[in-house]
């Protein structure tokens, strides 16, 4: 797309002009201790996306106390209006369906039912397009999630969609005008995944039965299914990806023969993998990169401690060297194009910078500021976050982070520590990047150690599934590690340790409380999984497809001992350490019960605890004045059992 003489500039020199402020770190200068309201109030600006035609930029802002979506100008970010005015809920997600309408997405309390409304880009009154249903509680839940947004039409996007049954979602063209719902694909009844090429024929098709996934594949609508992959879902296999632009090339992600997840084309005449495109060695690679100007696949995104891009088109290449040379030290990526892709909205970000967001002019080869999500933070005053690498007792190499604050100094005293295992757990893991919460403890005076045990994703096959029935036994002995560890390098306090997380981090906190509680002087279990047998029962409908998956990766929930051994709710009377208790009343995927059930018995063996749960918030409170109750609490409850009163 570039001109020869321009793109032989950009061999040798990106010219920026970047309109921001510098700041100095002075050596000695004191660290500014930030309030909670200053590291969780809502972002500035959160989410900047380009129309098609790049004459507008929408963005998610705070007005009245809630994220709304505000639309500007490009041209000098003028003229800018709220095209939403919610006061009660956020708005969740949004996206330019053409060049003047936004459809965008709202969970009202909670319970991860989304309703899909679209609003012109002047404002108005916005249009229902899709509203949840919600029955038994919050076990029957109806709800879509948009698959494509149809670039080529302007007038509709690709939804799933369980209305007709809740555990089988079928296709739908949605007209973001009329509401008009058009069937394109009935599911059948065992079709957990489908995938359209370019013009909008469905030609992957994935079904489970038990644990056993079947993909199929068809080159046309006219012809017959025909298998091209089988297996179990917890082995090695296959994952269909996306086609390229000529709609018969399929990416895959494949570890098969392997041990991480690489990139290939598929070869359909031989029904085997093709083509390795691209892989890093000890670790999964599952995105690819495509340009729609470009009508082909550019490169790959992919992460060990760091993300990372690599870029297989040369102009892209020279573009994304040039935006890394000119933001050292941060994370640079391209979020949202024009339709032509001449005009890109590019996100910087790292482990002590909130994000700011730039537009790439490829014309003019010219980065410009747009906006800073959380412009009172200073980078200087937060806190690195470090990769870090210890092995557990078996002998299996632990990935994690370390943060520590800002004024610590190697060799001085022991500070309290941080446990922070993350949720999930399987297929999930922690990340480096600008984080409120770490941030918040670290500038307390607290070092965080974050792992990704055994089961976390992105490390390969063996490293998955050697997490697979080990809930509370080897995953919890990786975080006992990390203690260890931390205790060994000198800068952790054993007398100040506080082990903190969220779902099935609060199930570890819960965990460590009860199978190791010599180790912890306090926890904080935040909507945690307490009774394992429980979380089989009660999760969404429609996650019971997956029932016998997570059988194998979890334990059968009818084994009533295996299940009592590895459930903290039966094991509270071990517990020696204050515990703070979080919990959305509405939780559809962890449900209240746990907390209830966990109070109940902390009160039964006089156990002591904290306690703080709210109505309408569901997975994680999401309202900004329930955030803040939430960190302020945690706050001083570390303050109270780890920190200096």
């Amino acid at each position: 797309m570039f001109k020869s003489s321009i793109y032989t500039k950009l061999t040798t020199l990106l010219l920026l002009v970047i309109t921001s402020v510098c700041t100095i770190n002075i050596a000695g200068a004191s660290v500014k201790q930030y309030t909670v309201e200053e590291l969780f109030k809502k972002s500035q600006f959160r989410q900047l996306d380009i129309s098609p035609n790049g004459k507008y930029l929408a963005a998610l802002a705070p007005f009245g106390g809630r994220h709304n979506i505000v639309v500007m100008e490009t041209n000098g970010l003028k003229n800018m209006v709220a095209v939403t005015d919610l006061k009660d809920y956020d708005v969740s997600s949004f996206f330019w369906a053409n060049n003047d309408t936004i459809v965008f997405g709202i969970d009202k309390e909670g319970l991860e039912s989304v309703a899909l409304y679209s609003v012109k880009k002047e404002g108005g009154r916005a249009k229902i397009l899709i509203k949840p249903k919600i029955s038994w509680g919050a076990r029957s839940i109806r709800s879509p999630s948009v698959i494509d947004r149809l670039v080529d039409d302007p007038d509709h996007i690709l939804v799933s969609y369980n209305k007709r049954k809740v555990k089988y979602p079928d296709i739908y063209k949605l007209n973001i005008n009329t509401a008009k719902l058009t069937l394109i694909s009935k599911n059948p009844g065992k079709t957990v995944g489908t995938l359209y090429d370019h013009n909008v024929n469905l030609r992957i098709k994935i079904e489970l039965e038990g644990v056993i996934q079947t993909i199929y594949y068809r080159d046309n609508n006219d012809q017959d299914w025909r298998i091209i992959g089988s297996g179990s879902m917890n082995e090695e296999g296959m994952a269909p990806l996306a086609f390229d632009y000529d709609n018969t090339t399929l990416y895959v992600a494949s570890n098969k023969g392997r041990d991480t997840q690489a990139i290939y084309k598929y070869n359909f005449e031989e029904n085997k993998l093709g083509e390795l495109l691209f892989a890093k060695e000890g670790y999964d690679v599952t995105t690819p990169i495509l340009s729609y100007a470009k009508k082909k696949l550019v490169g790959f995104a992919w992460q060990d401690e760091k993300p990372h891009i690599h870029y297989i088109d040369n102009e892209y290449k020279t573009i994304y060297e040039g935006l890394k040379q000119a933001f050292p030290g941060k994370s640079v990526s391209i979020t949202s194009k024009t339709r032509d892709e001449k005009l890109s909205v590019v996100i910087t970000y790292s482990d002590v910078a909130p994000p700011k967001y730039y537009l790439y002019d490829q014309n003019e080869n010219k980065v410009k500021f747009l906006a800073a999500s959380r412009n009172w933070i200073d980078p200087k005053d937060m806190a690195p976050m470090e990769p870090i690498k210890y092995t557990a007792r078996d002998g299996l190499t632990i990935s994690g982070y370390l943060t520590l604050p800002v004024d610590y100094k190697e060799g001085s005293d022991r500070i309290p520590l941080i446990v922070n295992p993350h949720g999930g757990p399987f297929g999930v893991r922690d990340n480096w990047g600008y984080n409120p919460e770490i941030q918040l403890l670290a500038n307390r005076g607290y070092a965080v150690l974050q792992m990704n045990f055994r089961g976390s994703g992105g490390y390969g096959h063996k490293f998955l599934t050697a997490g697979y029935k080990e809930w509370g036994n080897k995953m919890q002995n990786d975080i006992t590690d990390s203690v260890d560890w931390a205790i060994k390098e000198g800068f952790a306090d054993p007398d100040k340790i506080c082990i903190y997380g969220a779902s099935y981090g609060g199930y570890a906190t819960m965990a460590g409380l009860t199978f190791t509680p010599e180790l912890y002087k306090c926890g904080i279990n935040y909507v945690g999984v307490t009774d394992v047998a429980l979380l089989f029962s009660t999760w969404p409908e429609s996650w019971d497809v997956m029932t016998d998956v997570q059988v194998e990766r979890i334990g059968d929930p009818d084994d009533d001992e295996f299940m009592e051994s590895i459930s903290p709710l039966f094991h509270v009377e071990k517990i020696q350490a204050p515990l703070l208790i979080l919990h959305g009343k509405r939780d559809p995927r962890v449900v209240f019960k746990h907390a209830t059930k966990l109070k109940r018995k902390m009160d039964k063996f006089d156990k002591p605890y904290e306690w703080l749960s709210k109505k309408k918030e569901g997975h994680g409170f999401r309202k900004e004045e329930n955030v803040i109750e939430v960190y302020k609490l945690i706050s001083k409850f570390l303050d109270k059992h780890i920190g200096d009163s």
